[in-house]
């Protein structure tokens, strides 16, 4: 069953939104209605958009409204890139502590309701619940505070760095991720709406 496993996961490494959104293994649930079942992410045209574009582009801005499952399509992306890749850091950074918690807290989610064997062959330490790390594959994937130190300090993978208009200290964060994601790493920038924030110059390049 491992070497099935292995086998299955080697085949969605190159092939990310078919795995996010084809194989069943991605469960989300409606937060809005607790009572709701846990359903698979559906499989929406601009959900398979947003995730082509995560595995096409090196640098993405994402201008994002509150009911097209953005920060759940971070959640899988990211999730999928540490299950199919060795040597791995995914940082999430947002405004607040308790939203930097309810991201990696939908993580854990995806996480656990992956099928037995996939969680078999890529074990996972859940217990802190601002980190997902598989030891295995020296793969991980945490949720960060606002500001640039702690991006300064490690070589990122992905950064994910979310509400950018509202974040006091996105600016700084910016400078700082870019040397961090070096030649190979990814950055994705999302803000909802607010007219001439960050998110405006990002759009239009304009990153002064």
């Amino acid at each position: 069953m491992s070497k099935q496993a292995e086998a299955l996961l080697k085949g969605y490494a190159k092939h990310l939104p078919e795995m996010i959104l084809e194989s069943g293994w991605f469960v989300t649930r409606n937060e809005d209605n607790p009572e709701s079942e846990e359903e698979p992410l559906p499989d929406k045209d601009y959900l398979r958009y947003l995730l082509t574009q995560y595995v096409t582009y090196p640098r993405l801005v994402v201008p994002k409204s509150r009911q097209i499952m953005v920060t759940w399509s971070w959640a899988a992306y990211g999730l999928a890139r540490c299950l199919t890749r060795k040597h791995f850091l995914a940082n999430y950074q947002t405004k607040r502590e308790e939203d930097e918690g309810g991201f990696m807290n939908r993580v854990h989610f995806l996480y656990k309701h992956l099928p037995e064997e996939i969680r078999a062959v890529r074990p996972a330490n859940t217990e802190n619940g601002f980190k997902l790390e598989m030891p295995g594959q020296d793969a991980k994937f945490w949720g960060i505070p606002q500001g640039a130190d702690i991006i300064r300090s490690n070589t990122v993978s992905l950064f994910l760095s979310d509400e950018v208009n509202f974040q006091p200290n996105a600016r700084a964060s910016l400078r700082a991720a870019m040397p961090s994601l070096g030649k190979t790493g990814q950055g994705i920038w999302a803000s909802s709406a607010n007219a001439g924030g960050l998110m405006e110059k990002l759009i239009h390049a304009n990153w002064d």
